[in-house]
């Protein structure tokens, strides 16, 4: 379910405005710091409520495709072993030669290039898809490895003041 953060976002901009205001009409340098903390405050809420809208949407784009697999039955004869009787089973280790990033963005450069010799369809719009979900993911994996707060440029959220 999509929220509609809109009125959200924009009261939380008229609100930063307000205090903008009230700092530049203020004589008292404590006063003006407090209101322009304030507006800056406000700003970054609305910056919040614009991810959330914007990561909903890509949440929404990706689920709208998939389809539920069908539940698979559970045999009530069979048993599973007791944990004390199973071996512990570890994974091996795999250690990559690329970094995430480039394994994200190399996934999602041969996925248009598969894509570029299917003809227009479900396989082909499958493949696009992939793609731009790999590269967000590139993009997101970038933003958390950084040591900023700040999303990745294009990524539809307006810019902190002052930064």
């Amino acid at each position: 379910m999509l929220l509609k953060l809109g009125a959200h976002i924009s009261n939380c901009l008229d609100r930063a405005a307000d205090a903008e205001d009230r700092a530049q009409q203020s004589a008292d340098s404590a006063t003006r710091s407090d209101n322009e903390l304030l507006a800056q405050s406000w700003r970054h809420l609305a910056r919040g409520y614009e991810f959330v809208e914007s990561l909903e949407r890509f949440l929404s784009d990706t689920t709208s495709y998939k389809k539920i697999p069908p539940e698979i039955p559970v045999d009530p004869v069979e048993q599973p072993a007791a944990p004390e009787n199973k071996p512990i089973i570890r994974r091996p280790r795999v250690h990559h030669e690329a970094s995430f990033k480039d394994r994200l963005l190399k996934s999602a450069q041969d996925a248009r290039e598969q894509a570029a010799g299917l003809p227009p369809g479900t396989p082909r719009d499958r493949l696009l898809q992939k793609a731009r979900q790999s590269e967000t993911a590139a993009n997101i994996d970038t933003w958390i490895s950084s040591p900023g707060t700040g999303p990745p440029d294009g990524f539809g959220l307006t810019k902190k003041p002052g930064a």
